[in-house]
């Protein structure tokens, strides 16, 4: 199992970098560190002051992974120092690696290097082939739990072809964790106020008709998750939970509820919003989160990976 993260001397990314270290110690794997230029900037800054902007990149990487996971940890890990668009930078190492977790920030800001590019998790995450952990500016906030060592994990499950297979992935990482695992179905909720605009005799029939629906498919989709819970065995069985209301929202909130370390979600090739690999409910989870999604692309599923094992 090799990892890959991505850095850009932000706080966030530093907060990446302590989890891939964390990882990689966890399960005995070599971690390679990349940061990417921008080639015009870099171009521009030798032009400018004679000065190899990849050279000055290198020394600051190094600087920086020694600040945040101690001195001389530089020498412990493999760093790499290259040029163009981070997305595809990011990417095609990982694929040159054949890297089995590819880690990055949702968030980010160049450093000590103008040369550094922003955020670039989305991007990644459209075309990835490969599992992609994205660890949240939030986690700062509170304890960092890494794949290893966690304690609950979470999986919202929407009941599409792929739910017992998104219902078996997150039973796989939670297992290679010796932590709990709670299926979650958010049911979409919309505005209370909806029905303002009618007669109130005539809106108080529509709420009580949507909450008779709201009841039975509450009940459908917990009836759903217990066969889901039945079909992953062993014991004891995942905590289920129904919730209304926006997707991404409720997802976050019962994260932070639930103590959770680790939400896991399983992408679908189908076409977004945000393209074929990241629906927009997937980005807003990403956005929302106040801890670490583990994002693991369809065709990935079944590989044999350390963290899912």
């Amino acid at each position: 199992m090799a990892i890959l993260c991505a850095v850009d001397f932000s706080s966030p990314s530093a907060l990446a970098l302590t989890a891939a270290s964390r990882i990689a110690s966890t399960f005995k794997q070599p971690l390679t560190i990349l940061t990417v230029a921008d080639p015009l900037l870099a171009a521009a800054e030798q032009m400018q002051s004679g000065t190899d902007a990849i050279a000055v990149l290198t020394g600051a990487l190094a600087e920086f992974v020694d600040e945040t996971l101690g001195a001389g940890a530089s020498t412990a890990h493999h760093l790499l120092v290259t040029a163009g668009d981070p997305s595809s930078q990011i990417l095609d190492r990982a694929e040159a690696l054949g890297a089995d977790l590819v880690v990055l920030a949702t968030q980010g800001a160049s450093g000590v290097a103008k040369f550094v590019f922003g955020s670039v998790a989305e991007r990644v995450l459209r075309t990835s082939h490969r599992p992609v952990l994205v660890v949240p500016p939030a986690v700062a906030d509170g304890p960092m739990r890494t794949l290893g060592a966690m304690q609950e994990v979470l999986a919202p499950i929407d009941f599409h072809e792929h739910a017992e297979a998104d219902a078996r992935l997150a039973h796989r990482v939670a297992r290679a964790s010796h932590a709990r695992l709670r299926l979650l179905h958010v049911i979409g909720g919309g505005d209370a106020t909806r029905w303002t605009v009618l007669r109130q005799s005539i809106a108080t029939q529509f709420e009580e008709y949507l909450g008779g629906s709201r009841a039975r498919q509450e009940e459908s989709a917990r009836a759903a998750l217990e066969r889901l819970s039945e079909s992953l065995g062993g014991t004891p069985g995942p905590t289920l939970e129904v919730v209304e209301g926006p997707a991404a929202e409720q997802i976050a909130k019962v994260a932070e509820r639930a103590d959770v370390d680790l939400i896991v979600l399983g992408l679908r090739g189908e076409p977004g919003l945000l393209g074929a690999r990241v629906g927009a409910v997937a980005y807003r989870v990403l956005c929302a989160s106040p801890v670490a999604v583990l994002a693991v692309p369809h065709e990935a599923r079944g590989r044999a990976l350390p963290f899912l094992d």
